[in-house]
């Protein structure tokens, strides 16, 4: 008797997980259960990834500072103005690497510590 019992314990349990699973619970009336904070959860905003467009031009900047220390400003100037010279992906590369003043302040920062 002790089996039959067990097993209709197991059953009922495997229902109630069905239940939850589904999305479903046992909640009292006025309760603040899961279906009030589902129905009061935020939509997600789907705009423009401002932190990863500004961390993607921080390494950007970091990078051409670390590049521009490394191998100094004329070399670095003739290495720029060759890619000026080529097909269009590299005129696109020169005018991204070109040596800006926030890249010329990194590379007099980390010119130190490299050398």
């Amino acid at each position: 008797m002790a089996k039959t019992d067990m097993n209709e314990f197991e059953k009922r349990l495997s229902r109630i997980d069905k239940i939850h699973e589904a999305g479903g619970a046992f909640e009292a009336t006025g309760s603040l259960g899961r279906s009030y904070f589902d129905t009061m959860r935020p939509k997600s905003r789907r705009g423009l990834p401002l932190r990863g467009l500004a961390l993607l031009a921080a390494g950007i900047l970091l990078v051409k500072g670390m590049m521009l220390a490394q191998i100094g400003a004329e070399e670095y100037s003739k290495r720029v103005t060759n890619l000026a010279d080529g097909n269009m992906a590299e005129q696109v590369g020169a005018w991204v690497l070109h040596a800006d003043p926030a890249t010329r302040y990194i590379a007099s920062v980390l010119s130190p510590l490299i050398h």
